[in-house]
């Protein structure tokens, strides 16, 4: 039946390409007709356009003005006009006439001949004439126009005979006027058909109604004969001589279809199998062998339904791997291609056999199934993933201990559609990731008001950064044996309005998920540098974002800006944290030593709160350490807490590396940190985060003198 349908495409197609030819054949021919329609107009054209230069030639002349109307030299006319009727071929009859219309010389093929005017030109010439005569007040001298005349239909120019820069050198009344004519004979027609390349052209009486034709007309637009000739028909020409390779390719064609009709049957089932197998590896993924998230979509389609038909839930789990990309890093992409794969053999045999499982992302994945009870359901698959992720796997010789983070989607009866189901679940999952409570996390509506909450917050946090609205405080640090003030920490405040202080944990988040990280960045240090321009010796210590640093413009926008504000590259520490360094280990390097190069202190901020690693000291060459205060708030709790600190500080004093203890809050533990080694000290037991004003009035009071800002 293909190859059916086929051969009838064909056949019409081929009908189509005939249709095609044959409106090709009349359009070329039509083609042609016009452009020979429009060749035999322009040769009348420049029939006349060649007498109106010839007549203004033989007229516009001193000598004939000298010899016309001061000597009334009749020799010299008939030498240069009458006699050029037989030997030029520019006119073959020529009239003199008087101002009043009368004839002093007529010739006609270098003769003279005795006719009268009125006689010979009818009445196309009388209406030639007298529009010249009507216009010579304006400046014009000289008509050209075709008319009929006794010898049939000729170009006439009628001038008067004036001086060679144009104008009369006598009254207007007094004028002379030189008639010369050239008529169409059948010499001139056929030298204006090699010309022009017009195949029998012919000069006619009348307009003929069925052919094509240019028509000879009078000033006035009337007919007076018509120009036709030969149709050379250059498209039906073609189209006869092209017709038998057109039959013989469709008699060629009807062959191979023919030999197709017989084999055709094989080759369409191998097609039909071969699409199937297209249809199925285009929904699947590679790597794990699951449904891609093109598949997701079909099957969450017949899963919606299903629930529809049978009065159940569908149920959509939207599974992302923690850690996956520290693994990645780590030990290369072949070990983490590895560990998709064996975290799909583990899951595949923990899922029912019925549940959709795809992975639609580079380590997130989706199960999908119908139930009569999703939170029974859920309950279950969600223990027996934690149960799999509770141990570390070996890929490839190596341990890598991920986890996961899930999110749950429900729609009762199948009435979500799968793209909302798909949002919802991601949703939630976001939310687990975001919470790290390492349990699946339902999604609610409230995540639709937090959403819109955060967008709100962040358009509000726009608008705060473009007018200059927020605060940059400053929490002062202490030399740990002096106890006097040796440098401050900005930290930048936001009293949003109509909702109250937001603390920097909420919005700086917010204003990384939106872009504005680095316009926030700056305005914080831009604020502290001319704050602290006013402090000698202090220096300032400013948060970065990991998101700053993956801007290749960071550095040297940094370096301007100091440079802008004048303030010494020495008096400013870059507060760092780690994961930065872990994700990034190489930009970090960069980033860095470009940085320490231009002058810059690097500090590693919150040391001890994640993965701490000896390695960061070694491998990073740190201007300062900053211990995270969760390892100060445990002093006098434990006794391994102070073990712990001083086995910080004696690591960071084998690396020559200063160390800022932070979140001080009691005198016991000032002393205790000040005696393990620790060089600088912050915290509310000092003093909390403070205005610029309020630091200048603590140096002043310690005796400080310093430049006003």
């Amino acid at each position: 039946m293909v190859l059916i349908v086929f051969a009838a495409i064909v056949a019409g197609g081929t009908g189509l390409i005939l249709t095609a030819l044959s409106n090709m054949a009349f359009r070329a021919d039509l083609l042609d007709v016009q452009r020979a329609e429009q060749t035999a107009s322009g040769a009348l054209a420049a029939i006349e356009q060649q007498m109106g230069s010839a007549v203004s030639d033989y007229t516009s002349w001193d000598d004939a003005a000298k010899a016309v109307y001061v000597d009334h030299d009749r020799d010299w006319i008939e030498k240069n006009y009458g006699i050029f009727t037989g030997a030029g071929t520019l006119f073959d009859t020529y009239f003199l006439l008087t101002a009043d219309g009368a004839t002093t010389m007529s010739y006609k093929d270098g003769s003279p001949f005795s006719v009268r005017l009125s006689d010979y030109f009818g009445q196309s010439f009388e209406a030639l004439e007298a529009s010249l005569k009507s216009e010579m007040g304006q400046g014009t001298y000289q008509k050209t126009g075709f008319v009929e005349t006794a010898d049939g239909l000729a170009v006439v120019g009628i001038a008067a005979v004036r001086s060679s820069q144009g104008g009369l050198t006598v009254p207007r009344e007094s004028a002379v006027y030189a008639v010369f004519a050239r008529h169409l004979t059948a010499p001139v027609i056929r030298q204006l058909a090699r010309n022009y390349v017009i195949d029998g052209l012919q000069l006619v009486s009348s307009v003929p109604p069925d052919k094509s034709f240019a028509a000879v007309r009078n000033n006035k637009g009337d007919v007076l004969g018509a120009f036709v000739w030969d149709l050379r028909a250059p498209g039906t020409r073609s189209f006869r001589e092209v017709l038998p390779a057109v039959c013989w390719g469709i008699a060629v064609i009807g062959l191979v279809l023919l030999a197709l009709l017989v084999f055709g049957i094989g080759i369409v089932r191998g097609l039909m199998a071969d699409e199937k197998a297209a249809r199925t590896l285009a929904k699947q993924d590679l790597l794990s062998g699951l449904f891609n998230r093109a598949g997701l979509h079909d099957a969450l389609v017949e899963i919606e339904a299903e629930a529809a038909a049978s009065d159940q839930s569908a149920l959509l789990i939207y599974l992302d791997l923690d850690r996956f990309k520290e693994v990645n890093d780590a030990y290369g992409h072949a070990v983490g291609d590895q560990l998709i794969k064996g975290v799909t053999a583990g899951l595949r045999h923990l899922l029912p056999k019925e549940a959709a499982f795809a992975r639609i992302g580079g380590d997130e994945f989706a199960i999908a199934l119908v139930c009569k009870d999703p939170e029974e359901r859920c309950a279950a698959i969600e223990q027996a993933i934690i149960s799999f992720f509770r141990e570390p796997l070996i890929i490839a010789g190596r341990v890598a201990s991920v986890g996961a983070s899930m999110g749950i989607a429900v729609s009762p009866r199948g009435v979500l559609g799968s793209a909302e189901l798909l949002r919802r679940a991601d949703m939630a999952m976001y939310r687990a990731k975001a919470t790290r409570s390492g349990r699946a996390v339902f999604y609610t509506a409230a995540m639709d008001e937090d959403r819109q909450a955060r967008m709100e917050m962040a358009n509000d946090l726009r608008h705060a950064i473009d007018n200059d609205a927020l605060k940059v405080l400053y929490q002062p640090v202490f030399d740990a044996h002096t106890r006097l003030l040796c440098g401050v920490e900005a930290l930048v405040r936001w009293n949003r309005p109509g909702h109250g202080l937001v603390p920097p944990d909420i919005f700086i988040p917010i204003a990384e998920d939106n872009g504005l990280i680095g316009r926030l960045g700056e305005f914080v240090m831009r604020q502290a540098l001319e704050d602290a321009a006013a402090w000698p010796r202090i220096s300032v210590a400013i948060n970065i974002s990991p998101l700053q640093l993956h801007d290749i413009s960071f550095v040297n926008s940094t370096a301007a800006l100091i440079e802008a504000c004048r303030f010494p590259a020495e008096r400013v520490i870059l507060e760092l944290t780690e994961g930065f360094f872990i994700r990034n280990p190489d930009r970090a390097k960069q980033s860095m030593a470009q940085l320490q190069r231009r002058g810059f202190r690097i500090a590693l901020d919150d040391f001890g709160s994640g993965f701490s690693s000896v390695g960061y000291l070694r491998e990073f060459g740190f201007d300062r350490l900053k211990i995270d205060r969760s390892l100060i708030s445990e002093l006098g709790k434990t006794l391994k807490a102070g073990e712990l600190l001083k086995a910080t500080v004696a690591l960071a004093s084998s690396f020559d590396i200063p160390v800022t203890a932070e979140g001080i809050e009691t005198e016991e533990q000032a002393e205790y940190v000040s005696a393990c080694g620790c060089d600088e000290l912050q915290g509310f037991f000092f003093s909390k985060p403070v205005s610029a004003a309020e630091i200048s009035s603590v140096l002043q009071e310690a005796g400080w003198t310093f430049s006003a800002a």
